[in-house]
């Protein structure tokens, strides 16, 4: 670290956080971990910053940090990449903070002018170096041991990732909660931990279990399933709303969130977790049916995203992109023909769809993903519906009903398929026809669908589950054989990893309720 350094040549991310809270805790960058035991408040601040030099060591730069007291006092600081540590300078509101010079070593030369201005400034920065300098000199000699002498400063390494951060399990798993409203059947209403999550973004949960979330500092942070400790975490940019969504793009596996009309995402693998941000068209709306992302236009277009940029394809006429793989964008026509089609290559033939019944009349074409697409077909007052592989035609599974259903949204996870009242196993070939029913959402083995009074059913091709209670918790994803579900509670929302059980239901044996007892005097 040199005098002639510029603080406010700082990047503002990061800007992690440390708080103490005074208790065996302290928040360290929005996550609450566990102190070691035994530790006094200097000891505390030491391993607090311990962690948070360890998870940006790779930056190989300066960063800001900014230390809260128990008592709420706020101290901006800087890490240099050397392990020093000094007061940041507060910077200007003009920019949504205060600014002020960066106080001078006591062995600078004193500034020029009128000795009164002079000594009010240097009473001005004593002043301001007071709670920096109780901080600071219990921190600074174990920065530099972290960062130059510990090996975690290895600038190839990801912020967080297991190589770069070793926080030890005790230390850093979220605490186990009780879950504030009934869990879907099957799974307990205490969860082994919880985390605080953004209101605005919802997480994603991957087939194989890899949970990404938006922190409640509005970080993108990617969890280890069977205990809730951030692997590795990233700033994402102001506005983000929406749900994360795991997809496919140039071959790698990727996180990926739309800010306004900018898709922005993150690769899983490697140590970079490098980051892309493509400008979508102002008419492209994008979705995540397939492997890949697909951006819809309007004029018989579609596009792919390869290399960090968009790609366009023509469409055959009146037919509509329903899913991606990669560069591949797969079509269809009202009559029931679909292709697979790509940039520079002929559209052929593709596929028909094959009658599931003599006298039937397609009525509409539905897509599922990128392996499976949907008709629905008609014959007096019988409806069905059949599904086909999309990449040879072949029909995997029919279900039929009488009546019309007016709702017929689709939700599919592994071989199951849910189109409006109908569920399909296109592995078995099995169906269920529960009428009146939505499907809302597809994990592992279930359908979670709502009937026409809101109550809740787990469905499969064989069974209809009602669940108990109407404000039930519905997974989002199963992650080392727990459920994760979201839930509000006390105005925060958390994200809770609930075990396979049965909680008692409190209400089961009894119609009658429970009154609190009215405070004293209210009766008088």
């Amino acid at each position: 670290m040199t005098t002639s350094f510029d603080p406010n040549s700082i990047p503002d991310w990061p800007n992690p956080v440390v708080r103490l809270t005074g208790g065996d805790t302290v928040e360290v960058d929005g996550f609450t971990m566990m102190l070691p035991q035994g530790l006094n408040d200097a000891e505390a601040r030491r391993w607090a910053v311990q962690t948070v030099a360890q998870k940006y060591a790779r930056l190989g730069r300066a960063i800001r940090v900014t230390a809260i007291e128990a008592d709420g006092t706020t101290i901006p600081l800087i890490v240099h990449k050397d392990g020093t540590v000094e007061p940041r300078p507060v910077e200007a509101a003009e920019k949504g903070r205060f600014r002020r010079s960066r106080p001078r070593s006591t062995t600078a030369a004193q500034p020029k002018g009128n000795g009164t201005d002079a000594a009010a400034q240097g009473k001005s920065q004593a002043k301001g170096l007071i709670a920096a300098g109780v901080f600071l000199g219990v921190i600074a000699l174990a920065a530099v041991v972290i960062l130059n002498a510990g090996g975690h400063g290895d600038p190839t390494q990801a912020p967080n990732s297991p190589a770069s951060s070793p926080v030890t399990a005790a230390a850093s798993t979220p605490p186990p909660a009780n879950l504030p409203v009934p869990a879907p059947n099957g799974w307990t209403t205490r969860a082994a931990w919880a985390v605080p999550l953004s209101s605005q973004v919802t997480p994603a949960v991957a087939d194989d279990g890899t949970t990404a979330v938006l922190t409640d500092q509005d970080d993108l942070a990617v969890l280890n399933p069977a205990t809730g400790v951030t692997e590795w975490t990233v700033g994402v940019p102001d506005g983000a709303s929406g749900s994360l969504v795991f997809t496919r793009i140039d071959g790698q596996r990727v996180v990926a969130l739309t800010v306004g009309q900018t898709l922005h995402y993150w690769q899983l693998t490697g140590t970079e977790h490098q980051h892309t941000a493509v400008d979508l068209p102002g008419s492209g709306v994008v979705s995540f049916l397939g492997g890949s992302p697909l951006v819809s236009l309007p004029d018989a277009t579609a596009a792919v995203i390869a290399n960090g940029k968009i790609h366009t394809l023509d469409l055959p006429v009146g037919a509509t992109a329903l899913a991606a793989d990669e560069q591949s964008v797969l079509a269809a026509v009202p009559s029931g023909r679909w292709w697979w089609l790509r940039a520079g290559h002929s559209a052929g033939k593709g596929h028909k769809m094959a009658a599931p019944a003599k006298n039937t009349k397609l009525s509409s074409v539905l897509g599922i993903d990128d392996t499976r697409i949907a008709g629905v077909w008609k014959n007096g007052g019988t409806t069905y519906v059949t599904v086909y592989a999309a990449a040879s035609g072949k029909r995997l599974a029919t279900a039929r009903t009488s009546g019309d259903p007016s709702e017929l949204a689709v939700r599919s996870s592994g071989d199951l398929v849910a189109v409006g009242p109908f569920v399909l196993d296109t592995k078995t070939g099995k169906t269920n026809v529960v009428t009146g029913t939505t499907p809302h959402a597809a994990v592992g083995d279930r359908i979670y669908a709502q009937d026409q009074l809101q109550q809740w059913h787990a469905l499969d091709a064989s069974n209809d589950i009602p669940l108990s209670g109407e404000n039930v918790a519905i997974p989002l994803g199963i992650a080392d054989g727990r459920a994760l579900v979201v839930a509000d509670k006390l105005g925060k929302k958390l994200l809770y990893a609930l075990s396979r059980g049965d909680d008692p239901d409190p209400g089961a044996d009894s119609s009658g309720e429970v009154v609190a007892p009215e405070p004293p005097g209210q009766n008088r």
